[in-house]
């Protein structure tokens, strides 16, 4: 009976001290989960979207007859992917998700021949026309595509349009390329408008 009264003690004793850890646990618990909420850049749980544009190996050609004083010209076009992944994209890091894109920039080739003579040859990019656009645009920017619009004044005219995948985030650019004299490969810039989409 000795044995069991000291039994029972010596658990009663253990039951008190393991209830008393028990609860200075609870609340320590409480008041380090109170700390970790207080920022909010630390409670809310970030999720990566990543869109990674897959590589294009096809080129766009346009060829065309333009007529020069009393000849014919061969003009070409040639639009392709560069497929380098040089453009990252990322929405507002602040939110929950994050939206990373990773696409590639473009290069249209303008090449005047005549017969077998190459007159011009000419490479475009959205860097080309830097001077002209918006820090953010320009980062985030391809240039889509370039259009033959006329002849005049030994310049070759043209219209473009570049913007930002997946937006509506859109500009038209009108250009002109010098194709003959001392200015012959300049490109003058002529028009910059916001198109959207």
């Amino acid at each position: 009976m000795k044995k069991l009264l000291i039994l029972i003690i010596l658990f009663s004793i253990l039951s008190s001290c393991n209830q008393k850890k028990s609860e200075k646990t609870q609340s320590e618990f409480t008041t380090n989960t109170e700390l970790k909420i207080e920022p909010k850049s630390e409670s809310i749980k970030i999720d990566t979207t990543v869109v990674y544009w897959q590589t294009d190996f096809d080129t766009i050609r346009n060829n065309q007859q333009v007529k020069i004083g009393n000849e014919i010209h061969q003009l070409e076009l040639k639009t392709y992917s560069l497929n380098d992944s040089s453009i990252v994209r990322i929405n507002d890091l602040n939110k929950p998700i994050i939206y990373k894109d990773i696409y590639h920039d473009y290069v249209t080739e303008i090449i005047l021949k005549n017969e077998n003579d190459i007159i011009l040859k000419s490479k475009l990019n959205k860097t080309t026309f830097r001077d002209s656009l918006d820090g953010d645009f320009l980062k985030y920017s391809v240039l889509r595509g370039v259009e033959y619009d006329f002849i005049r004044s030994n310049r070759l005219y043209f219209k473009s349009h570049i913007n930002v995948p997946d937006t509506d985030w859109s500009i038209g650019a009108d250009f002109a390329i010098f194709y003959e004299t001392e200015k012959k490969g300049q490109l003058e810039i002529l028009d910059i408008k916001d198109i959207g989409l």
